[in-house]
């Protein structure tokens, strides 16, 4: 298998003159790219960095990320880029756990690692190189540099958004991430097309948008595009001046362009072809809405995790609006192995809830720094996602709920995420969440919150009313919060927080 290093010379012969990136600032062709990414290498081995050790980056959806990436990984060292919304003590964690002896920073973010700098708290750098000072200066021009990249060597460590403490960095090897990106082209068909241009609205420091979406259409020499800041009406520009094919947006963002109407603009029925979606539940309500307004555009759905390079499942346009498996995250994709297992490691029976399990070329190495961690999620030759699903007979899987985050009232399990699909399902709800809390009479006490769609009036005992049709009874919320869809707290990655929900409603 070859590695990313090998596509950054294979694109500069193949496609030197179609265009490989853009931004609101600069287009470069698969040519010019190359050339900057191997000078950046060049430069980064004239500092010293040695082979498989970190480089880190803070950098938003730009060209800058991605030659950043691609000159890391060509000169044999580890791309880290770090999260820009984390707070100063998480990025000083985050440097300092990635033992990062250079930084370089976009220079948008010049003044947040400023702040970094200033706690005087880094223990390995040695150079913070700033894209409007020393970057142009450290390019060394000349070709690609004499450094050997195996497939299993780390091509990026990207640090998971932890729920308690920090983040851990997962290991993702150039093999892991390559398989990850065919995974998408031969299942998602991205990049297929010569004339693909992906649009890139989340994180680059995602695996979402590095991975999925970046390196697939880079793999097959196709064009991204990177939306710095996601906005209804710049999205919709962009799609027409661009020729936007295709992008992944999580559910809140579509619900948002529907609302807006982006998706009835011009560029959308001229040029769009393909969405992409996953990381919270769209339902047939979505779904249809989307199919209303673009009917000839195919709509895919997707779970993953950062563990497993990340991507999973997934459903595909033939079966997006099957209604017999509305709500399932699809079935295994090609190159990856799924399967659901019982606490002592035995494989379920069709129908029962068990552990996602995952065990493929495409999963990571480990944790950094984390052996006991490793040793846990990797043990017995699979990855152990903490993710509950059952599995149907025709191999679709139904996400339940993360394992740790199960709701125990009176003696039994309540899953989260099979109300929060149901509440989904209901035309007039937009988001919701389902949580437990702490109640002397049934240990925890099943509890939801909803924003409904703009128009649409619900009440608790009308939706207690619809879940009781579908759930049995213990599994109903005993109480149902509205809030207005602007004051739900939604995460980047689209998902609830719920932390921040118990602090909103004093739960």
């Amino acid at each position: 298998m070859h590695s990313v290093a090998d596509l950054v010379r294979l694109n500069a012969r193949r496609h030197p003159d179609r265009e490989a990136v853009v931004d609101g600032r600069v287009r470069r062709t698969h040519a010019e790219l190359s050339a900057r990414a191997w000078a950046l290498a060049r430069g980064l081995l004239e500092l010293g960095i040695r082979p498989g050790e970190a480089v880190g980056v803070l950098s938003g959806n730009s060209v800058f990320s991605a030659e950043t990436f691609l000159g890391v990984v060509a000169a044999g060292a580890a791309y880290v880029p770090y999260n820009w919304r984390w707070a100063t003590p998480e990025m000083v964690f985050g440097v300092n756990d990635s033992r990062a002896r250079v930084v370089l920073v976009e220079r948008d973010f010049r003044e947040k690692f400023g702040e970094v700098e200033a706690t005087g708290k880094l223990e390995h750098v040695a150079h913070v190189i700033y894209e409007d000072d020393g970057y142009e200066a450290l390019l060394r021009p000349g070709g690609a540099p004499d450094v050997a990249v195996t497939p299993e060597d780390i091509a990026c460590i990207l640090y998971t958004g932890g729920t308690t403490g920090f983040s851990k960095g997962v290991l993702l090897s150039h093999r892991a991430i390559l398989t990850n990106a065919l995974n998408e082209t031969l299942d998602c068909a991205i990049g297929r097309e010569p004339d693909d241009r992906g649009l890139i609205t989340t994180p680059m420091f995602h695996a979402a948008a590095l991975l999925c979406w970046f390196l697939p259409h880079y793999l097959t020499g196709a064009c991204s595009v990177f939306l710095r800041r996601f906005d209804e009406e710049e999205v919709g520009w962009l799609v027409a001046r661009e020729r936007i094919t295709n992008f992944f947006l999580i559910p809140n963002m579509i619900r948002r362009l529907l609302k807006a109407g982006t998706f009835e603009t011009e560029g959308f029925r001229r040029y769009f072809r393909a969405m992409h979606t996953g990381g919270a539940a769209l339902r047939m309500p979505d779904k249809l809405a989307v199919r209303e307004v673009l009917p000839e555009v195919k709509l895919y759905y997707r779970y993953g995790l950062t563990e497993a390079g990340p991507m999973v499942t997934r459903l595909q346009p033939h079966d997006v609006f099957r209604p017999e498996v509305d709500g399932s995250i699809g079935r295994e994709y090609l190159l990856t192995e799924v399967r659901l297992q019982a606490p002592d490691g035995s494989e379920v029976a069709v129908g029962e809830v068990g552990e996602i399990c995952v065990r493929g070329p495409n999963v990571m190495t480990g944790y950094l720094n984390r052996p006991d961690a490793t040793a846990e999620a990797l043990r017995g030759g699979w990855l152990h996602t903490g993710d509950l699903a059952v599995r149907d007979e025709e191999g679709y899987l139904y996400f339940r709920d993360r394992s740790k985050d199960m709701i125990k009232t009176g003696g039994e399990n309540v899953y989260c995420a099979e109300i929060e699909q149901l509440l989904y399902a209901h035309p007039a709800v937009m988001e919701a969440a389902v949580l437990g809390v702490p109640s002397s009479e049934w240990d925890e006490e099943v509890r939801a919150v909803v924003s409904l769609r703009p128009g649409q009036e619900l009440d608790q005992a009308a939706l207690v009313a619809y879940l009781r049709d579908h759930l049995a009874g213990y599994k109903i919320p005993k109480q149902i919060a509205f809030l207005p869809p602007e004051s739900m707290p939604i995460n980047p990655s689209g998902k609830i927080v719920k932390a921040r929900v118990r602090e909103l409603l004093g739960w």
